[in-house]
């Protein structure tokens, strides 16, 4: 616990210096609000454009991924993250940056907030783990020619210095929330590092 008060404290500064209006929004939240778990006190700090997630936000379950779009293990369980959306009403997914593999990982991650911002990010989200083979420009090109994005916004965007601050707040978090690598999750207030099995996650929801 006083791990995760010292923590909390280091978010707020980080917070503070990258995102000051959010952070102002979270200070009493972080500080005083002693009915919130840890894990839900993440998704306080970090802006709404970078909450890239399926299922009601007021859901009784929450799952948490720390993602690499090029990591094996993330894609590997991305399909039983979906099945338990679509098999749990009461579960929502949040997934966040945490582009640690590559520089093209980092160019991802802003792409995908940048869509956020077009309300399209869980959709681009999906369609970046369900591309067969590599993921080269043709391929991508291709994702956002489907989902109908605005290529222009979504290039001036993904550069923004907002959008860079979301990623490097979310991998700021993943790393002083202990992942040592990806996939990391929160499944409810359960710290779990790697690759977790669907049947796992499903004995960890209430």
């Amino acid at each position: 616990m006083r791990y995760f008060k010292k923590l909390i404290l280091v978010v707020i500064m980080s917070a503070f210096i990258c995102l000051p209006v959010k952070a102002e929004m979270t200070l009493n939240e972080l500080f005083f609000d002693e009915s919130k778990p840890f894990h839900l006190k993440i998704l306080d700090v970090i802006p709404e454009e970078g909450i890239v997630q399926i299922g009601d936000k007021n859901a009784k379950n929450t799952i948490i991924e720390f993602m690499d779009y090029f990591c094996g293990y993330c894609k590997k369980v991305h399909p039983e993250l979906m099945q338990i959306a679509i098999e749990r009403e009461d579960t929502r997914i949040v997934f966040l940056q945490h582009p640690i593999l590559s520089e093209s990982s980092k160019l991802l991650a802003n792409m995908v907030i940048a869509a956020n911002i077009q309300n399209k990010g869980i959709d681009f989200h999906n369609a970046l783990f369900e591309v067969e083979g590599n993921l080269n420009n043709a391929k991508l090109k291709q994702i956002i020619e489907n989902l109908e994005l605005n290529d222009a916004k979504l290039n001036i965007d993904m550069t923004k210095e907002s959008v860079n601050n979301i990623v490097r707040l979310s991998s700021f978090l993943a790393n002083g929330s202990g992942a040592r690598g990806t996939p990391t999750f929160f499944v409810n207030e359960e710290l779990v590092v790697g690759y977790i099995s669907i049947d796992r996650i499903k004995a960890l929801l209430k």
